[in-house]
């Protein structure tokens, strides 16, 4: 583990409870987080040195849980040193560096996984087997504000609500969609942090590749109840399906009737934690690979430039990494 703060802890403690993968090593800038880490859940040793990670031969995959400025350099080296990687979103912060990334892991020939939890909760999954070719998707990810000293609000090692957080959303919209990104046409601006360079307020109009639409909402105005944080809803051939509170609830119907499902908790940490480590062992690519993380980059970064005003482009039939 490679960055031992809160989101680093939620990994460890979703490993812990998968007999087949331990952690061994922990490291972090902050060596005492590390050495609290070592002391809760057991392994070899904690660093504040990434070279020492990097170069044991003991380990086979690394965890990427640090601050987003940081993950570039990071999984290039760790692609370089021959591990595993699962890293945390946004993949980065520009197209450039994810493109730098995947350039890595192609030529190491490692797996990387990027972490998009919301791809794995069982409703997501029963909502797209409901529609799986939709004519409209919407995604709506409303957060509280978030406080102005908040290292994500950064401009540098966060990149604010948008870019940070966003790709969460376009990611499960081009999931139900089943397409790339074709043209954005958005709205938004610095609307609850007046005068940061960053966005925090996304209002954009989608057309991916194989033709369906898409509306998606994205910022820190306060977070709805109604529909709690993350809100999508997908729409296909007659069918709908709604889903809220956390994505722990949906609304199918199916031209005639309707009904609510339900799961007790939240278990996207769990079984994106399950499906990389059964990829390793299974010596095969995760469902969520470096495309993906490039792809949900794209689509935030497109709709900046069209925030900022500049044009809305064409990708349908794009190669990967080029814009």
């Amino acid at each position: 583990m490679i960055g031992c703060g809160a989101l680093g802890r939620i990994h460890i403690e979703s490993v812990a409870r998968i007999p087949a993968a331990h952690f061994v090593a922990f490291c972090d800038v902050n060596r005492a987080a590390a050495e609290a880490c070592l002391q809760e859940f057991g392994g070899r040793y904690a660093t504040d040195e990434v070279d020492r990670i990097l170069e044991d031969s003991g380990i086979d995959a690394i965890y990427i849980c640090t601050r987003h400025d940081s993950h570039a350099s990071l999984a290039i080296a760790a692609a370089r040193a021959k591990k595993h990687i699962f890293i945390e979103k946004p993949l980065a912060l520009t197209l450039e560096e994810c493109e730098a990334i995947s350039e890595a892991v192609t030529l190491s020939g490692i797996y990387l996984m990027p972490a998009f939890k919301m791809r794995f909760y069982p409703l997501v999954q029963r909502a797209k087997a409901f529609i799986p070719n939709p004519q409209l998707v919407l995604g709506q990810m409303m957060d509280n504000r978030w406080p102005d000293a908040y290292w994500a609000q950064d401009p540098v090692q966060g990149g604010a609500n948008v870019l940070s957080q966003g790709c969460h959303t376009t990611d499960i919209m081009r999931y139900f969609a089943g397409g790339d990104l074709s043209t954005v046409l958005a709205t938004g601006g610095a609307v609850t942090h007046p005068g940061h360079p960053c966005l925090d307020l996304c209002v954009a109009t989608i057309r991916f590749s194989n033709g369906v639409l898409g509306s998606w909402v994205q910022g820190d105005i306060v977070t709805p109840p109604l529909t709690s944080k993350f809100f999508f809803e997908v729409f296909g051939d007659g069918r709908s399906v709604q889903l809220y509170d956390r994505l722990k609830k949906a609304v199918f119907f199916d031209g005639k009737e309707s009904w609510v499902e339900e799961r007790p908790e939240e278990e996207g940490f769990y079984l994106e934690n399950v499906e990389f480590i059964e990829a390793i062992r299974e010596n095969r690519q995760p469902s969520v690979t470096v495309h993906d993380g490039i792809q949900a980059t794209r689509m935030v970064l497109e709709a900046e430039r069209s925030i900022r005003g500049q044009s809305s482009r064409q990708f349908a039939g794009a190669a990967e990494g080029r814009r």
